[in-house]
């Protein structure tokens, strides 16, 4: 009797452990038509969003339509998956739990279009993908200079500005709204706005909104692995704001940034002469305009120990080195792109920024003008 109900409790013990294993057959298919793709390939996204893991790849049939079928452990915690395609089109990113049945439907362009069934997490980045991606496409456009070779600078610089700023707006709706999902943690990751425009950074996605949905995910997704990934970030960015505190009992942040020929500079070289920082892009008139009128300034104190500490903001860094080459700068043109941590340092909100440090290296910001800066460096020559 004692071993028969030795082999019962042995039995249930193994075919608890097998139901532990147990896989739920999965399903992700559809029919994208009208388009120019012939493969669709699907990965898995990392846990820590680093390289994907290839999963299994389907031609179209005739009319358009996919189909994959695999396994995922009972239990797991849902994952980012994503649809990707051989040609431009940006990869369709979906949250996968086991035992979905995900149908996505798509005519003409796929990422523009797409539509999700069976997953109303991936639903959610469905939506948010066509509203912040066609304000981000009108950023890409004005940065390819269709407005620029028209000649009219201040409407490509005010039109890229409000494209960024409604990308921004979308995001920050929609994290807010859904501060409990997953599909929230894919909208803060994008900063597709703050790329095209540095001086937006802050004013979007921020630690607020990483604790908001690290709290939500927690509740809805307790095991979830992307709860470590947010708690990271979260504590690196606490980590950096502490250091760029501390950079504040020096009299000003340094900076180390590179030429058009590619020779690094550091501002505190500088130390002990007259030096104006100038945040600029060259796809403002205002800070071109000042340029040219630097020139006569700086040829008139350089001697005396006037320098030009001239730093531009611009995302293209061709964009930048032609204009730093056509307007024939006698002062190194520096780079700092789509640095943020020099928009950081220096609180940049606008451009042009002009500062003066004088020879004990006290900082002040000056009005972006040039009356204003010659009587700043005067007194301080």
């Amino acid at each position: 009797m004692k071993r028969l109900i030795f082999a019962i409790v042995m039995m249930a013990t193994m075919l608890t452990a097998c139901s532990d294993t147990k896989s739920t057959n999965t399903i992700i298919s559809g029919r994208l038509v009208g388009c120019n793709v012939d493969t669709v390939y699907l990965e898995r996204i990392s846990d820590t969003f680093e390289s994907p893991t290839p999963i299994a790849s389907k031609a179209l049939s005739d009319n358009g339509s996919f189909s994959f079928e695999f396994n995922i452990k009972e239990g797991t915690s849902p994952r980012f998956y994503r649809l990707t395609f051989k040609d431009k089109s940006r990869p369709v990113t979906l949250v996968v739990a086991p035992g979905d049945n995900i149908k996505i439907e798509s005519a003409g362009n796929i990422f523009l279009n797409y539509q999700v069934e069976g997953s109303e997490e991936s639903a959610l980045i469905a939506e948010f993908c066509h509203n912040y991606f066609s304000a981000a496409d009108e950023l890409a456009n004005i940065a390819e200079n269709k407005l620029y070779k028209s000649g009219n600078n201040q409407l490509l610089q005010r039109e890229a500005y409000n494209n960024a700023q409604e990308a921004m707006k979308t995001q920050v709706r929609f994290v807010g709204t859904h501060q409990d999902k997953l599909a929230a943690l894919f909208a803060m990751r994008h900063r597709v706005a703050e790329q095209y425009i540095p001086q937006l950074d802050g004013q979007g996605i921020n630690l607020a909104h990483y604790k908001s949905v690290l709290e939500g995910i927690k509740k809805s997704y307790p095991d979830s692995p992307y709860i470590a990934i947010i708690e990271h970030y979260i504590a690196d960015s606490e980590a950096f704001n502490k250091l760029a505190e501390n950079i504040e009992v020096v009299s000003y942040p340094d900076l180390d940034l590179q030429d058009t020929a590619s020779k690094r500079h550091k501002l505190s070289e500088l130390d002990g002469k007259v030096t104006l920082l100038y945040f600029w892009t060259a796809l403002n008139p205002m800070c071109n305009n000042l340029n040219a009128e630097l020139k006569e300034l700086y040829d008139s104190y350089h001697d005396k120990g006037f320098e030009i500490y001239h730093v531009s903001i611009d995302n293209d860094s061709l964009l930048w080195m032609r204009a730093s080459t056509e307007q024939k700068l006698p002062w190194p043109s520096l780079f700092a792109g789509g640095d943020l941590r020099v928009v950081e340092l220096y609180n940049l909100v606008e451009v042009p920024t002009t500062y003066i440090i004088d020879r004990e290296g006290n900082l002040k910001e000056v009005e972006p003008k040039i009356e204003s800066i010659r009587k700043e460096v005067k007194q301080a020559i």
